[in-house]
C-alpha cells in the first residue's frame, strides 16, 4: 500500500460477516483513513476480482457494504465521510447490458456514486483511487 497513509483501519468484511453470521454479499475490504489535505474521513469499499467482474455482482456487494458502514459509523461522523467504492479487476468487466454505458455506479442516500475501477496487481492503484495520483 505505497503512498497510502500508515494511519488507517482495514476491515476484512469476510471475517466480520462471519462473526455476525451474515450471509449477504459484501466487498472484500473496508479501508478507513483521513484524507491528508482536507481532513475528511475516507471510507473506501474495495472489491477484488482476479478474473472477470460481473457488473451486477460488484454493485450488489458494494451497496450491501455501504449499508454496513451506515450501521457501524456513529451518526455525527457520517456527515464528514467521503465514500469511495473501488473495484480492482483482473480480466475486465462482464456488463449486464453490453450496449449500454460502460460506467459502474450505485446509489447511496440519494447520491449516485461512481465506482472507481483499476487493474489488480499494479503498483500505486490504491493511492490513485484514493487521491488521484498518477
Amino acid at each position: 500500500m505505497s503512498n497510502v497513509p500508515t494511519e488507517r483501519l482495514i476491515v476484512n468484511l469476510e471475517h466480520e460477516y462471519g462473526l455476525l453470521q451474515k450471509t449477504e454479499k459484501r466487498c472484500d475490504r473496508l479501508l478507513f483513513l483521513f484524507h491528508p489535505k482536507d481532513n475528511n474521513l475516507l471510507a473506501a469499499l474495495i472489491e477484488l476480482k482476479s478474473g472477470t467482474a460481473q457488473e451486477s455482482d460488484v454493485i450488489e456487494k458494494l451497496e450491501n457494504s455501504l449499508k454496513y458502514i451506515a450501521q457501524i459509523v456513529p451518526t455525527q461522523i457520517r456527515t464528514r465521510i467521503v465514500y469511495l467504492p473501488i473495484l480492482f479487476e483482473g480480466r475486465g468487466i462482464k456488463w449486464t447490458n453490453p450496449k449500454g454505458a460502460k460506467q459502474l455506479k450505485l446509489s447511496f442516500r440519494g447520491d449516485s456514486l461512481q465506482i472507481l475501477v483499476g487493474r489488480c496487481g499494479r503498483d500505486g492503484n490504491l493511492a490513485r483511487a484514493l487521491f488521484g495520483r498518477r
